[in-house]
């Protein structure tokens, strides 16, 4: 392969890689590891912040289909690597410039009683997505030709996804209502966010109570008297 071509394939394994981590981290914050003894926590930098993340108890059912996404993402950069490199040449890892990222900005959310590890989850992946678009604009640039259209062409798609969380947080300060698991069922519930609130599944015919406990709701069966 000649110079541009290799770094073509450099520029499309650094998004597999993007996609898989992605992926990864958009299903434990909608999920709990299921195969874990203890809550999965797994550790992720972003930018240079450290965030120590778990599923949110509040239902962002979003990042399902964000999860899709990206999953389509990976597939078609892996068959465009395999494409231009079948014989799995090994190639440079890429070294991005020192001032890609200087325009992410991290929002800015005031505490909300209840919504502690949703908040997190929430600007975490803006900040995910802000990088992700820097990164596939830079390879837009940097490539040619069909690889070139792909880069762009899922940058558009990186910025839907920050558009699609700028809602979710926008939704969560609006403190209207919340969906939840129905802690004996599944059944999502939609709740009022309130520390207290009585609820009830049709499904289960469980009694529920919604508390806020290490500022996050988390839903309960009622004590029976």
């Amino acid at each position: 392969m000649n110079a541009k071509k290799l770094s073509a394939v450099s520029a499309l394994l650094e998004s597999i890689s993007r996609e898989d981590s992605a992926i990864h981290l958009y299903n434990r914050q909608y999920h709990r590891d299921p195969f874990a003894s203890v809550p999965f926590t797994p550790l992720y930098y972003v930018l240079d912040e450290m965030y120590f993340l778990k599923a949110s108890p509040i239902n962002l059912v979003d990042l399902l289909g964000i999860v899709e996404v990206e999953i389509e993402h990976k597939r078609r950069f892996t068959e465009a690597a395999k494409e231009m490199n079948p014989s799995g040449e090994p190639v440079a890892k890429v070294q991005f410039p020192e001032d890609l990222f200087e325009t992410i900005s991290i929002p800015e959310v005031d505490p909300i009683p209840g919504m502690k590890t949703a908040i997190q989850v929430v600007v975490t992946d803006h900040v995910q997505e802000q990088r992700a678009r820097l990164i596939y604009d830079y390879f837009t640039k940097e490539t040619s030709g069909p690889v070139s259209d792909l880069f762009r062409e899922i940058a558009d798609q990186e910025l839907a996804h920050r558009r699609i969380f700028e809602r979710a947080l926008q939704d969560l300060q609006s403190n209207r209502k919340i969906n939840m698991f129905c802690p004996v069922c599944g059944k999502v519930l939609e709740l009022r966010p309130e520390d207290g609130f009585l609820s009830g599944c049709a499904f289960c015919n469980s009694r529920l109570i919604l508390k806020i406990e290490d500022d996050d709701f988390v839903l309960h069966l009622r004590e029976e008297k």
